[in-house]
């Protein structure tokens, strides 16, 4: 049997990735409710308007509705799967931001995300401003954090200061950290193909217009009866959206302010929005409105049916610290519980792990300061795709002097970064890896625009370099993991790997590799390595009975396999393995920089937001 789970609270991170699942099946079930709810109005319409017997008309016309809805479900979710985030800020006019920009309002945006998403440890999301809308508003979109995007309207990012627009993008990376953007990305697939009905009636009411008197008349007849099936189905769309998003709005809230622990920023946001509004103008604003920060469509149902709580309550929330508050949330949700009774971890251990999904005040702080240690040239190349590559590969290169000059030579062999690769790689060879970490997360966006062949290239040049590499270092093979994970879309792979394993039994051996290979990184002699690994199984909740593994057992392809798989298990698994690997990599009770950024990379590897760890 597999070793049970701790008796302790679930990280809020990890129960927010199996409650969105939750979620995704209730959604499933409210759309099957809207679903036959549809079918039997058009079975009535067409019944009423045809004279035919509702009964025998019942099963053509599920038939029928069925393979409508599911066809433009499916149409829906494969534009925005095959976008993702991009997808949805597209369809509402939005228009990608230059992270070079010289905008004054475009280079804060981009500096207060670049902050806040290297603070969370999430990637650094893809950004868009809505130039054609005055109205203050945002919303975050995509199916996974590195496909996501925030956006902003013209009218937010013209009227907002800087700690106003910080409290709404800590809000936006909110959803990102809770899976709530997947759960709205599905929920607009869904839903427009309950609409797809209403549309086909449009349709058929236009093309009778004109036609003889009897083809018309069932034309215009069948044409009503659609129209009206699909305008409920709408509505039950509306209902549903309503019923997914206001208690969403509460819980962003009040994770911005436990972000920034500033609540009068975001208070200030809303109180400008109340005042001014946040209409959007875009036809398509009423499919999408569910994401955004506050209303974005207006109108008596609007206003009946609102997807998001009244701004003055949220604001009241905000400011007056009442039960259910965000600051009472906020504090709430700060409290670190033991991983279970007489558990003897370091304290660094457990406020490295309550971080995950919480970051707070000094996590932006941090990542000001570690932004701040960058050369400025260095990043510049990497916010630009072609040296975001050079990044990329500098990124990887070997400690050893012998070693890194070999992979220099490979490299030189792509014309493509031999010009620049020296002088990046000199750069980045003095980074400690906190700051190597966060050029990471400024690169990951620029190779995004790679065209395949370039994605393939550079995995080429990583994979010569890896090659050369004479011992396998795990913080470098975990950032390998992170940009293939990055560049897997381009070269016709997957991002996240789906779940497959469960149980801390399927991944054992996997668990022990990567435990062992994380003592010896930290550990000077064979009984330290032991002591590290013990702590880790500690953490991990099975007997410390396991023996370290040699130093040589996991080499660079094996860890390749280890950290694919590991990527395979589900939150709660994942929670345990990344609590054994702080566990593992501290537990000489000191945050080094190094083992701490080791963490970190493992983490990213396996899809898991950690914010930067003091040293």
């Amino acid at each position: 049997m597999s070793a049970p789970l701790p008796a302790r609270r679930t990280l809020d991170f990890f129960a927010a990735q199996s409650r969105a699942r939750r979620n995704t099946g209730v959604l499933v079930l409210l759309f099957a409710l809207a679903w036959m709810a549809t079918i039997l109005l058009a079975d009535a319409g067409f019944a009423l308007a045809f004279s035919l017997d509702p009964v025998a008309l019942l099963l053509p016309m599920t038939a029928g509705v069925t393979l409508v809805v599911l066809a433009g479900s499916a149409f829906h979710a494969v534009r925005l799967a095959a976008g993702g985030g991009d997808a949805v800020a597209r369809m509402l006019g939005g228009r990608a931001v230059d992270r070079q920009t010289g905008d004054p309002g475009e280079r804060r945006l981009v500096n207060v995300v670049e902050e806040m998403a290297i603070a969370s440890g999430l990637p650094v999301p893809r950004l868009y401003v809505l130039d054609g809308e005055p109205g203050m508003n945002a919303f975050a979109a995509g199916f996974t954090p590195e496909r996501s995007v925030v956006a902003v309207t013209r009218g937010a990012l013209d009227g907002l200061d800087r700690d106003e627009l910080q409290g709404v993008v800590a809000h936006e990376l909110s959803h990102v950290l809770n899976a709530d953007t997947r759960l709205s990305t599905r929920l607009m697939a869904m839903v427009g193909g309950l609409t797809v009905l209403a549309l086909l009636g449009r349709i058929l009411l236009r093309g009778g217009d004109g036609r003889g008197k009897g083809r018309g008349g069932v034309i215009l007849g069948a044409g009503l009866s659609l129209l009206v099936a699909g305008s409920i189905g709408a509505f039950f769309g509306r209902l549903i959206r309503l019923a997914v998003s206001r208690q969403r709005e509460f819980l962003a809230d009040a994770a911005a302010v436990q972000f920034t622990r500033n609540p009068d920023g975001l208070a200030r946001a809303l109180g400008k929005i109340e005042k001014q509004g946040s209409r959007l103008s875009s036809p398509e604003a009423l499919e999408a409105s569910h994401l955004f920060f506050a209303e974005g469509v207006g109108g008596f149902l609007s206003s009946l049916m609102a997807t998001h709580p009244p701004l003055g309550e949220r604001i009241r929330r905000i400011t007056q610290g009442e039960p259910g508050s965000p600051q009472v949330e906020a504090r709430s949700a700060a409290r670190v519980v033991p991983l279970r009774e007489g558990a003897a971890l370091p304290a660094s251990v457990l406020a490295a792990a309550a971080t995950v999904g919480h970051p707070g005040p000094e996590h932006i702080e941090r990542a000001v300061v570690i932004l701040a240690t960058l050369p400025p040239g260095l990043v510049d190349r990497a916010r630009e795709p072609l040296g975001a590559r050079g990044v990329a590969c500098a990124l990887l290169l070997d400690g050893d002097p012998g070693v890194r000059e070999r992979q220099l030579l490979a490299l030189e062999r792509d014309p493509s970064i031999a010009a620049g690769i020296r002088p990046v790689a000199s750069a980045v060879g003095v980074l400690d890896p906190s700051a190597r970490l966060a050029l990471l997360d400024l690169a990951l966006p620029a190779l995004d625009h790679l065209s395949p062949g370039q994605a393939g290239d550079l995995l080429r040049d990583l994979d010569a370099v890896a090659s050369l590499q004479i011992r396998p270092e795990l913080f470098r093979w975990a950032i390998r993991r992170v940009i293939e994970r990055r560049l897997a879309p381009l070269v016709g792979g997957r991002r996240s790997a789906p779940i497959r394993v469960w149980t801390l039994e399927e991944v054992q051996v996997e668990c022990l590799e990567l435990l062992s290979a994380l003592a010896w990184t930290g550990a000077a002699d064979p009984a330290g390595a032991q002591r590290a690994l013990e702590a880790g199984l500690a953490a991990l909740g099975v007997p410390a009975s396991w023996r370290l593994l040699p130093r040589d057992r996991v080499d660079g392809g094996r860890l390749d396999k280890v950290l694919a798989r590991l990527d395979e298990t589900a939150p709660a698994l994942k929670e345990r393995i990344l609590m054994a690997c702080a566990a593992c990599a501290l537990a000489d009770r000191q945050v080094v920089p190094g083992e701490g950024g080791i963490v970190r990379a493992v983490a990213a590897s396996l899809g898991c937001p950690v914010p930067p760890l003091a040293s």
